[in-house]
């Protein structure tokens, strides 16, 4: 059977979810044509929906290898890296691929997208000064090149630019979103009537509507018009969550693994590679979304021996490639099985292997992905030198954030405040048991604490974390991107004395607050157990 023939069989099989069949297809035309990129590239998803998560990447990484030049064996590649969480692979295919050349500002604006997952904003607002170029009037380069300006805190500049994409096309909900996001809202100058007028040009049921309300509730909250705000987040809660529904069987399956496995003997066995050379120290900054762990973050990214790292799943893409399997989000109950099996010094050396461009010659890189609280066991395992900074905030506050904060695909507990409040449960008990099995590992860091007093909470931190006292570690007055949840908030200082943004709704949040009920004791004072 001749490449035609065999790609168009591996294309049906594809279509008809037989993912063997259309592999082996594949296959067969990379025996025929070994730098057949686009069946690189198809074998490569394949693989991942036959749970062989190695072969997956083993397959993106041969196409890489290939040099494709064209605009869609190119994007292709570039979003296979992304999925295997491969940044520095995703510089190397930006590098060999022209873009400069390239004429889609399509094309320029999803690359943009992607390089910005991985850190490199500055490069991606270089795609998108290119893509304008090349089509002034396309509404997702404005609307990307507005995100871009509020991750480095050009505020007024993100606001012109998504303006210019809601002139374009006025559906554009993400972009409504984020401009609810970049100042506080007045009487005077706000969007709510514009975006209510909207609502019915917004299919129902889907993401786009969701971003729209969530946009509602931002604005509407910052007006102090609290019946509207709640009614717009009810809604966008109520949508969300069908559209990704949590599995509370697969987390309880998850936490109480992680519990069984990860016990101290676990730990422990991490010690005997503890000697081995490292080219930086890894600090992790974990806890709960919206518990003031970018805060954290960019106060010791502050300190000249440290280089902040960002969100990144770098950890636990590591453990997908040692256990053979891509879960869901940065533990699910399969991989946990898996873990025994994992070799924890090779995945900890690949680690710092893959990490240490990023570390840009520095004593410390943190790794601020604060779900990586699941992986905690087996960063204890695999990187015996690493430490570990757990961020505490009050229960309802953080809880009510999560609430309020629309997460892509990841966080589904969050759109429902029974699931909230119980995931927000199995996450203490999991920390207890982590402090437990590893003790004077971690370091809980209270939000409150920090914004009162800076300088005393980073004198504690920084000594854990094996660094000299520099008191720019105290403040957030530098340059550089802020690309999470927080990013507005990390311009203009430390905000202290903030209201509790729960108490208008008190009267709405009976299930989360009922739920929160054993763990709403006064927090205890910062702990420093020392390295």
């Amino acid at each position: 059977m001749n490449v035609a023939s065999l790609w168009q069989q591996g294309e049906t099989y594809a279509k008809q979810g037989q993912w063997a069949a259309a592999l082996k297809a594949y296959d067969g035309v990379l025996e025929r044509d070994p730098k057949h990129v686009m069946a690189m590239l198809r074998a490569s998803r394949m693989a991942l929906s036959l749970g062989r998560y190695r072969d997956a990447r083993e397959y993106a990484v041969r196409a890489l290898a290939a040099r494709p030049q064209g605009d869609e064996p190119v994007l292709n590649l570039a979003r296979a890296l992304r999925l295997f969480n491969e940044p520095a692979l995703l510089m190397e295919c930006i590098e060999h691929s022209r873009w400069q050349e390239r004429r889609s500002a399509q094309w320029l604006t999803e690359m943009a997208m992607l390089i910005s997952t991985s850190g490199e904003n500055d490069l991606a607002m270089q795609l998108l000064d290119v893509a304008v170029q090349r089509d002034p009037k396309h509404p997702p380069t404005r609307y990307f090149r507005g995100v871009v300006r509020m991750f480095f805190g050009q505020m007024d500049e993100a606001e012109q630019e998504l303006e210019q994409c809601i002139a374009l096309l006025p559906t554009y909900a993400q972009a409504h979103w984020v401009l609810s996001r970049l100042r506080k809202q007045t009487p005077e100058n706000n969007h709510v009537a514009r975006m209510k007028a909207l609502i019915p040009r917004v299919p129902a049921g889907s993401e786009s509507r969701v971003y729209l309300a969530y946009a509602v509730h931002n604005e509407a909250h910052d007006l102090g018009d609290f019946d509207e705000s709640w009614q717009a987040l009810e809604h966008a809660c109520r949508t969300k969550r069908q559209l990704t529904p949590h599995d509370r069987l697969d987390a309880r399956r998850m936490f109480e693994g992680l519990a069984k496995t990860c016990d101290a003997d676990f730990v422990a066995a991490g010690q005997a590679h503890a000697d081995a050379p490292a080219p930086y120290r890894p600090v992790f900054v974990v806890g709960m979304h919206r518990s003031g762990s970018t805060l954290l973050e960019q106060l010791l990214g502050g300190h000249p021996d440290v280089t902040d790292g960002g969100e990144t799943y770098s950890f636990t893409s590591q453990m997908r490639y040692f256990a053979d399997h891509r879960n869901k989000g940065v533990v699910d109950a399969e991989l946990v099985k898996r873990a025994p099996n994992v070799d924890y010094a090779a995945l900890g050396q690949r680690f710092l292997e893959h990490t240490a461009r990023r570390a840009r010659g520095r004593a410390v890189l943190t790794e601020k992905l604060p779900s990586n609280f699941l992986n905690l066991g087996f960063i204890a395992r695999a990187l015996p030198h690493a430490r570990i900074l757990h961020m505490v905030r009050d229960p309802v506050d953080t809880c009510f954030s999560n609430l309020r904060t629309m997460f892509s695909d990841v966080n589904t507990f969050s759109y429902d405040q029974r699931e909230l409040a119980e995931w927000y449960g199995q996450y203490r008990g999991l920390m207890a048991h982590w402090h437990a099995v590893m003790p004077g590992r971690i370091l809980d860091v209270h939000y409150d604490e920090l914004v009162a007093d800076p300088e005393a909470v980073m004198r504690g931190v920084l000594e854990f974390c094996g660094l000299p006292w520099n008191e720019s570690a105290t403040t957030l007055d530098r340059a550089g991107a802020v690309a999470t949840a927080s990013s507005p908030q990390m311009r203009g200082g430390i905000i202290k004395n903030r209201k509790a943004a729960w108490a208008p709704y008190a009267d709405k949040l009976g299930p989360l607050l009922e739920g929160l009920a054993p763990w709403r004791e006064p927090q205890d004072t910062i702990q420093n157990p020392g390295p």
